[in-house]
């Protein structure tokens, strides 16, 4: 036998070794796959979070909870408002695991859904607007501000009550979402009709003008409000004061302004889904997203107000209590009025 034939035995060995070793891991594999395994976590190693917070929010702190505890955690974010639907019509028979994030008085809402929990934490909390059942944990606080373009409005000059916006100066000037979808603007206006209400003055009069005020022209989204004023489409809006710091942080042209006549700080919170596939891990997120070191983040990173009361917190001047009650009673109404108004306003502006 000359050299060259033993190199090619040699070589045909080897090859047949490295088929064996790949069909025996294939088989493998396909034995691990069959028993419903997979080079995932296991199963008690896993959560499901449906959260209606942006990327921005969820990221930092559901990172630190896997590295914290080894949990792996899958996320379905979308609208408050859709995911709260989503887990309605699931009835019971749910993937998800755990509701992040979403207006309390929304989840107030829905709070047939959710599994009672009361966290650890619970006497350190905010408890303005905690719920009765403890169908869900308050998460942050989100004060409603007015927000006004630097360049284009004198600080002097722009308004300092929710009564001066319905003036002659700002018809057409206001950034503001559609609170039939931004419930950050429902809120807002549930305010605005408060501060207006008088005898003679119903709600419809009320949102009527409102809307005259903002021309019928509405931002794409509570998250468009700070980029229309920042731009000067528009001159003033009205947004969550997390929003207005996140632009200040990047352009000097926003200025912000704490209504002196009141505002509102109503939280989003968490809850845990009913017959959560995964609840000692829904727990575990739930205490870790009141911990001291979240709360903590919130103040100092994510421009948000935490809810613990042992820790500084960012002031909110002249804030009032949300009738919590009247939202929920009323939203479907009031929401009504908005749209059928609001249709009126577009047709005579294009008639």
């Amino acid at each position: 036998m000359n050299s060259i034939d033993h190199i090619k035995i040699i070589i045909r060995k080897v090859s047949l070794l490295l088929i064996s070793a790949i069909l025996s891991v294939s088989l493998s594999s396909c034995a691990h796959t069959a028993g419903k395994q997979s080079y995932g976590p296991q199963d008690d190693k896993k959560l499901v979070i449906y959260t209606a917070h942006k990327e921005e929010i969820y990221m930092p702190i559901i990172r630190e909870f896997e590295e914290r505890t080894g949990i792996w955690v899958d996320v379905v974010s979308g609208s408050t408002n859709h995911i709260l639907e989503q887990i309605a019509s699931e009835n019971g028979n749910n993937s998800g695991d755990i509701m992040f994030g979403g207006g309390v008085d929304s989840l107030s809402a829905y709070e047939e859904y959710f599994e009672p929990y009361r966290v650890s934490s619970y006497d350190k909390l905010d408890k303005t607007y905690s719920s009765a059942t403890d169908s869900y944990t308050v998460f942050s606080k989100l004060p409603i501000v007015f927000i006004y373009n630097t360049k284009l409005v004198l600080p002097a000059a722009a308004p300092r009550t929710w009564e001066q916006l319905p003036g002659y100066n700002w018809v057409g000037r206001i950034a503001f979402a559609d609170p039939a979808s931004s419930g950050s603007s429902y809120t807002a206006l549930l305010i605005f009709i408060s501060k207006l209400k008088k005898e003679d003055a119903s709600e419809e009069i009320i949102i009527k003008e409102f809307i005259d005020s903002l021309n019928g022209e509405l931002s794409e989204g509570s998250d468009k409000v700070t980029e229309d004023v920042a731009s000067g489409r528009k001159l003033i809006g009205i947004t969550l004061a997390e929003n207005a710091y996140k632009e200040m942080a990047k352009s000097s042209d926003i200025g912000i302004i704490f209504p002196s006549d009141g505002t509102c700080a109503l939280p989003d919170g968490c809850a845990i889904i009913k017959n959560a596939p995964h609840k000692q891990n829904a727990e575990l997120f739930m205490e870790f997203m009141v911990s001291e070191d979240v709360q903590r983040l919130l103040e100092d990173q994510l421009y948000r107000n935490s809810v613990r009361t042992d820790i500084a917190v960012k002031d909110i001047p002249n804030e009032n209590k949300y009738n919590i009650r009247y939202s929920l009673d009323n939203r479907d109404r009031i929401l009504d009025i908005w749209n059928r108004l609001l249709e009126d306003e577009k047709s005579e502006k294009y008639e």
